[in-house]
């Protein structure tokens, strides 16, 4: 298993290059800050899924790097890479857990990660091979063909658990890097008993599922898009989603559009996006070369009948207190709150596009699709991919804004103060980046 701890660590290092090489006249700063950042690994991830794709991943990485080119590198966060204790805690509960499947679908997407062994990129090229009969066909082939990586292609049930557990921990890392300034003091602890109180996010936290990574990346994405501009991360974490699901570009556009909506509206917050639907459409025109179709996600004539069942189906989910405790209402009762700052009203946004995507989806989607959902566990997945940007914000609208020497970051500072790295612009600023003369009076919230 010590393999997969080796591969996480060389996908690192992919991804610390990767960043300084998007910023070479700062590249050993930019080195430096890339080997200290959670957010690394998917660039290295981003790298690595352009390379297997071949010629048309080579376009989405010359796309990828020109973005890059044009996005602020950032710099040091200085101190704001705060919640060590909040990520050491759920990489514990993440790692805990036996290294062998315990779920269906776990196995899957573990015999799928086993190509890998075979040689670089075979997984993905058995995804676009009919006569491979990988099941479900047509999906996107990132997930089993990253753990694969991050195994070095040591075929090994044990160290594939083990790498999808630690691709877990590292998008929980990415999402908390990215909300760092916000996820202090109690918000943290908010955050950390939404986890504990919701029976099913402990499930999938202990899981190989791709859901909850999903969501959590959609999370890290929507904190680097609220920031004074754009940087590679979000670059790569818009590629790396597109790659994992076909929803995740659902989550890229919903994410890009919300922050959009509550920042300067600048085109260049778009580019992730972009980027992110040129992804899908590589991977959609890859598969109907090759002859393989995604009957589940295949559009037909919108249902609108099957609305109102929907619906009643998507409120006994989330009001179903044995699998999500009472989150969904919590999550309710902060979503109808005023917004507490830029980041709650970019969160709320974001979460009401997801779910009028999910609902349209449901309904332009195949029948078996609302089969499924009706008699299978849909919901609640799509439910849970939704559940970190939920999580996050009740964190943010249910306890105080953070503090800074005993003063509350005055709105003012948010707009002349933004950061560059991190996730300052999400809904606050890092004063101690200030010099005291420049601070405006404010005052204090206790």
């Amino acid at each position: 298993m010590m393999r997969a701890l080796l591969g996480l660590g060389l996908l690192h290092l992919l991804g610390a290059g990767s960043r300084a090489a998007c910023a070479p006249r700062s590249f050993a700063a930019q080195l430096k800050q890339g080997l200290a950042s959670p957010g690394s690994g998917w660039l290295g991830l981003a790298a690595l899924w352009c390379l297997a794709l071949g010629p048309v991943g080579l376009g989405l990485g010359v796309a990828f790097v020109a973005l890059a080119r044009l996005a602020q590198p950032g710099v040091a966060t200085h101190g704001a890479w705060r919640p060590l204790a909040l990520l050491g805690l759920l990489a514990a509960l993440v790692l805990l857990r036996p290294f062998t499947p315990t779920m269906w679908d776990e196995l899957v997407w573990l015999a799928k990660a086993r190509l890998e062994s075979l040689h670089f990129g075979f997984g993905v090229s058995a995804a676009l091979d009919p006569s491979q009969g990988l099941i479900p066909p047509g999906y996107p082939a990132l997930w089993p063909a990253a753990v694969g990586w991050v195994s070095l292609g040591h075929d090994a049930l044990a160290t594939h658990t083990l790498a999808a557990s630690l691709l877990v921990v590292l998008a929980l890392g990415a999402a908390l890097e990215a909300w760092a300034v916000q996820l202090t003091g109690r918000r943290a602890l908010v955050a950390l008993a939404a986890v504990l109180l919701t029976p099913l996010a402990w499930v999938h936290l202990r899981s190989v599922y791709v859901d909850l990574p999903v969501g959590l990346l959609a999370l890290a994405l929507l904190g680097h898009l609220l920031a004074e501009a754009p940087r590679p991360q979000a670059l790569a974490l818009a590629l790396v989603l597109a790659g994992l699901k076909d929803e995740g570009v659902t989550h890229v556009l919903a994410v890009s559009i919300a922050a959009f909506a509550v920042t300067d509206r600048r085109l260049s917050r778009l580019g992730p996006a972009a980027l992110a639907l040129g992804a899908a459409w590589a991977w959609r025109s890859l598969a109907s070369a090759h002859g393989v179709a995604n009957v589940d996600h295949a559009f037909t004539a919108p249902a609108w009948g099957a609305l109102p069942q929907l619906g009643r189906l998507l409120v006994l989910h989330a009001s179903d207190v044995f699998t999500w405790g009472g989150f969904w209402a919590l999550a309710l009762a902060a979503a109808l709150r005023a917004p507490a700052g830029p980041g709650a009203r970019a969160l709320r946004l974001a979460l009401l596009f997801d779910l009028a995507a999910v609902a349209l989806a449901l309904l332009v989607g195949p029948e078996r699709v609302r089969v499924f959902a009706e008699n299978g566990t849909l919901l609640n997945r799509l439910l849970l991919q939704l559940w970190p940007a939920a999580a996050a914000l009740v964190a943010l609208q249910l306890t105080p804004a953070p503090t800074h020497g005993g003063l509350a970051a005055p709105r003012e500072l948010e707009r002349r103060w933004p950061l560059a790295t991190g996730p300052g612009a999400a809904g606050g600023a890092d004063v101690s980046r200030c010099r005291p003369a420049r601070l405006p009076q404010a005052r204090g919230r206790g």
